[in-house]
């Protein structure tokens, strides 16, 4: 059964600190599979897919996500329109960048959030940054331009985890 955003929106504003997580045009299977572990396993409700330029929810993604996909609702819809939506509902919006506004460290990630994820090379669109409440990178070593969007959304909610749970 198909779930939409504002089913779980109404399903989760009793959760003062409800996440969603948005997949803004990623292509690589495998990590879309680990965002749907790291999702899972740090309490995200809901991930959001664009309909446009996204990796399809296959085997592969299944097989990566070690069998998490069914566990948590994931939405196809336009991502800008589900940012909109999550945002007329009292949800802070944090965009990943590689030179983000502000260290993930020193973000506000409590309260109703959304966490959204670009793509592998180009990064979150340029619409989509615009409607990002923050934008966030995490702190590296210079040597390193930027982090596998798995590996950075992961690290992203469990920050998020670490804060809520103080």
């Amino acid at each position: 059964m198909k779930i939409t955003l504002k089913e779980i929106i109404k399903k989760t504003e009793k959760n003062e600190h409800s996440c969603v997580v948005i997949l803004d045009e990623l292509t690589d299977v495998h990590n879309v599979g680990a965002i749907i572990r790291s999702s899972v396993a740090s309490g995200a409700d809901a991930i959001v897919v664009g309909k446009h330029n996204q990796a399809p929810i296959n085997e592969t993604v299944a097989r990566t996500s070690a069998n998490t996909v069914g566990m948590i609702p994931i939405i196809e819809m336009n991502v800008n329109d589900a940012i909109r939506t999550l945002k007329d509902n009292k949800y802070w919006v944090h965009g990943l960048f590689m030179q983000g506004g502000s260290t993930l460290w020193s973000s506000d990630l409590t309260g109703k959030v959304a966490i959204v994820v670009g793509s592998e090379g180009e990064g979150i669109n340029d619409l989509t940054k615009k409607l990002c409440d923050f934008s966030l990178s995490i702190p590296m070593d210079k040597k390193v331009e930027s982090l596998n969007a798995s590996v950075s959304a992961a690290i992203a909610l469990y920050e998020r985890l670490r804060q809520i749970s103080k």
